[in-house]
């Protein structure tokens, strides 16, 4: 039996290594956006739906009064927030003057239903949404959109990254948000787009009403991105999906406060994996949750034969080098570096994170500002 799972541990760890050198090939292919800072606004909306993120608001807003093009329309949405962010939010409006920005209560519960009344409450032909814990650069909009100017792109993902906290597991966050970062970029651009934010993403109109929006899923706490991210891809095809890789796009969204509010996040995200009712995503996450068993449990084949230690020495050196050659090429792209200690210590606090968390994952028992699924 020990000699089986060193087996399945092999194949499975040798599979993840080439993963990595897949990753970081095509990763290099992608082209480089030429900069979209000079170029007109597009006619857009941004929407900003919150629940319970005073504090959080309290920073985005003056930052997006700084930052977007000057009477660019903004709708910011309530989700039955219970720590008066809606006040905060009409009251900045009305100090500023902001006659394009707007604040309005959801017409139902959930973020899919605050997106859906941000959307309906909207006029213009492109829409591009957020969250209330980011920061945006002054050419986030122009970057984001710049791609539409083809007439068949429909959607465009951007890039997300954490800000760094403190500590070994603030400084793990953006590590971790690279290599979903890095995923998404690589999907889009093999034409298989797997996973998106809503945190960045822009949008035609049309199509949303095209495909329903988020009908057949509302139900789900989670998921107004990565669904219509699908169905977008299912009826337009893939050249109609663009990633925007450029660092004038990257939005920042805030670290979390510890390895609790993680694995609550991880599990309502991973949580999707059977509502997609598609092979290849419950084969990737799967797959995933493998990968981290196994980087676990490789440590202790030396314990069934100390011949196993070269191996295991072998597998660690070029865990790091591959992961190193991919993530950090990765955020330095975004202009985050990272030093290598780092790296080494996110490379296996990752896994120990993911067994910790695919309990929750499989149950879809998770809570998320407040509410229970």
């Amino acid at each position: 039996m020990g000699l089986l799972i060193a087996a399945v541990c092999i194949f499975v760890l040798a599979a993840y290594l080439l993963g990595l050198v897949f990753l970081a090939i095509t990763w290099d292919q992608l082209p480089v956006p030429a900069s979209a800072a000079e170029n007109p606004v597009p006619d857009c909306t941004v929407l900003v739906p919150f629940r319970n993120e005073a504090p959080n608001l309290a920073q985005l807003l003056p930052q997006l009064a700084r930052q977007l093009p000057h009477g660019l329309p903004v709708i910011f949405i309530n989700d039955q927030s219970e720590d008066g962010g809606e006040a905060l939010v009409n009251a900045f409006i009305s100090e500023r003057d902001l006659a394009h920005w707007r604040c309005m209560t959801s017409e139902g519960i959930g973020k899919k239903a605050a997106l859906r009344t941000g959307i309906e409450h909207s006029t213009t032909a492109l829409i591009l949404t957020t969250d209330a814990d980011v920061q945006v650069p002054s050419t986030w909009v122009r970057s984001m959109l710049a791609s539409f100017e083809q007439p068949e792109v429909q959607l465009v993902a951007g890039p997300v990254i954490a800000s760094a906290g403190p500590g070994v597991f603030g400084r793990f966050q953006p590590i971790e948000w690279a290599s979903i970062g890095l995923m998404t970029a690589v999907s889009f651009f093999r034409g298989n787009p797997l996973m998106c934010s809503a945190a960045n993403l822009a949008f035609r109109r049309a199509a949303f009403y095209h495909v329903s929006g988020y009908e057949g899923n509302e139900h789900l706490l989670s998921g107004d991105d990565e669904f219509l991210m699908k169905k977008i891809l299912a009826a337009f095809g893939a050249p109609a999906l663009r990633y925007s890789a450029g660092p004038e796009s990257l939005v920042t969204t805030r670290h979390l406060p510890g390895v609790e509010a993680w694995i609550a996040q991880r599990s309502r995200w991973a949580s999707k994996w059977n509502a997609h009712r598609s092979w290849g995503h419950a084969a990737s996450a799967g797959f995933f949750a493998l990968v981290s068993l196994c980087q676990l449990a490789v440590l202790l084949l030396p314990l069934l034969h100390w011949t196993f230690l070269g191996w295991v020495l072998l597998y660690c050196a070029l865990k790091f080098f591959l992961e190193k050659r991919t993530l950090g090429r990765f955020l330095r792209h975004f202009g985050k570096p990272v030093n290598n200690l780092d790296l080494f210590l996110a490379g296996w606090l990752y896994p120990l994170l993911v067994v910790r968390t695919v309990p929750r994952a499989i149950s879809g028992k998770y809570t998320w500002k407040g509410r229970k699924n």
